[in-house]
């Protein structure tokens, strides 16, 4: 390729500072599981951002990098896109959070219900983990059952974290009560009906992953559900707006009864919402979900700019586009240098992730640390996943490629000479936030086929 890559390890003498300072108050040392330091290869990664613009962010030391996670996907359209960020500027001038109620609720909320499939009415929230707990809340209501069916990750409340490594705090009986089946796999949703066919109250998941959906398999969960007298949910907090304009359920043409959304929905301004269909929503005229932030208008605010510019933009279109020719681009890549069978780059190319395989003689998370590093390196901000916006053009994609090109060559030379990985990184490999997880999260290289 004839783009010049740009080499370079970092100076983090000030994020390493501010670390110090950090972790002896606050605990983990971060607000965010996935922001935190064991997520990359400590002592080389920078550790403080300080501001972003577009699809790049400088950190702390004034090191400029091309941000391949943009906010754990938030980012939709860029760090301080101009129109959101105007949006925000005028209502911090009129203020926030009021006395009675404001006009954006109901502006955002006929905004929704012209984009999804399912939305007749919505309430909002601040994290993606309300909205997916009030959708099981509202389930639960409607149908006076207590017990979930579950599939994919969905936030930090008790229902969902009792199942994994993580749950210390959390009262015992929320593991009897939520119960994960596998993506494409019907029968392990069949399996929980079985063994509790008049106890489910919801069947909620990400309905589309790195996992394209094989023989039908969201229409049969629907019908399962359906038959059942349960209520299916769909969490988009990653896939709305992202995957298409109204989510995972208008790319698939399978409509839940109710569904979250976050992230995108505001391009990283703290907003949630819960949308479905007036049937089940209004059960929350009795069924409690209120809370002082719940209709601050500067979320709202970016959200009414950010939801028509999405769809003025075709942005679910243009991530489609160049998210092609990075996955493509990556896997052929792959190839040239012999690697196909350890590496590859897979899921929908508006949301691809970088698997890797060693092939019983490396170890993935020290394969991914390496890779990071490389990327890193060459001033590519990166955690395995390609979080693509509106901000990167064609030329940060053929940048990405260039300096994937470099860190392969680089890899090639370690399994010719047999070499240990951990010789390669300049610091301890990252570490899985979760590992007791869902049996879909465990997605390997056999599973690659996505379109």
């Amino acid at each position: 390729m004839s783009v010049t890559v740009n080499i370079k390890k970092p100076v983090i003498k000030k994020s390493d500072e501010i670390y110090a300072r950090a972790e002896k108050i606050i605990p983990s040392g971060t607000q965010t599981f996935s922001k935190g330091t064991n997520q990359f290869v400590r002592g080389f990664a920078p550790k403080y951002i300080a501001k972003g613009k577009g699809c790049y962010t400088w950190d702390v030391d004034g090191n400029k990098y091309l941000d391949m996670i943009m906010a754990c996907h938030a980012k939709i359209l860029g760090y301080a896109d101009p129109d959101v960020n105007q949006a925000v500027k005028d209502q911090l001038d009129i203020g926030t959070t009021y006395s009675l109620p404001h006009e954006l609720e109901v502006d955002v909320t006929e905004k929704l219900i012209d984009a999804i499939p399912c939305a007749e009415a919505a309430r909002f929230g601040k994290n993606g983990a309300d909205a997916t707990s009030i959708c099981v809340r509202v389930a639960r209501a409607n149908t006076n059952r207590d017990h979930i069916a579950y599939c994919g990750y969905h936030g930090w409340h008790d229902w969902y974290i009792a199942n994994t490594d993580l749950n210390s705090g959390i009262p015992y009986f929320n593991q009897e009560l939520a119960h994960s089946f596998a993506y494409n796999q019907i029968e392990t949703l069949e399996n929980i009906f079985n063994e509790y066919p008049d106890d489910i109250a919801v069947v909620i998941m990400e309905a589309l992953t790195i996992l394209e959906p094989k023989d039908n398999f969201l229409h049969k969960v629907k019908k399962l559900t359906h038959d059942h007298g349960a209520l299916l949910a769909f969490d988009e907090v990653m896939t709305g707006f992202r995957f298409s304009f109204g989510g995972a359920q208008e790319l698939t043409g399978v409509t839940p009864d109710i569904a979250a959304f976050a992230k995108a929905i505001s391009n990283g301004i703290p907003l949630s919402a819960i949308v479905g269909k007036k049937d089940y929503m209004f059960c929350l005229d009795k069924t409690f979900f209120s809370f002082t932030y719940g209709g601050d208008c500067v979320g709202l605010a970016a959200a009414n700019a950010c939801i028509p510019k999405l769809k003025r933009e075709k942005v679910s279109e243009h991530l489609h586009k160049v998210g092609k020719v990075l996955k493509d681009g990556y896997n052929k890549l792959a190839e040239q240098h012999g690697l196909a069978d350890y590496t590859n780059c897979m899921g929908y190319p508006c949301r691809t992730v970088i698997s890797f395989d060693g092939q019983g003689t490396y170890d993935s998370l020290e394969m991914k640390s390496f890779f990071q590093q490389e990327m890193i390196r060459r001033g590519v901000l990166w955690a395995a996943y390609h979080a693509l916006t509106w901000s990167h053009k064609l030329e940060d994609i053929e940048y990405t490629l260039a300096c994937y090109d470099e860190a392969l060559a680089e890899f090639k030379k370690i399994v010719d000479k047999g070499d240990k990985i951990k010789y390669h990184l300049e610091g301890p490999p990252v570490e899985p936030v979760f590992r007791k997880v869902a049996d879909f999260m465990s997605y390997t290289m056999k599973d690659k086929k996505v379109n």
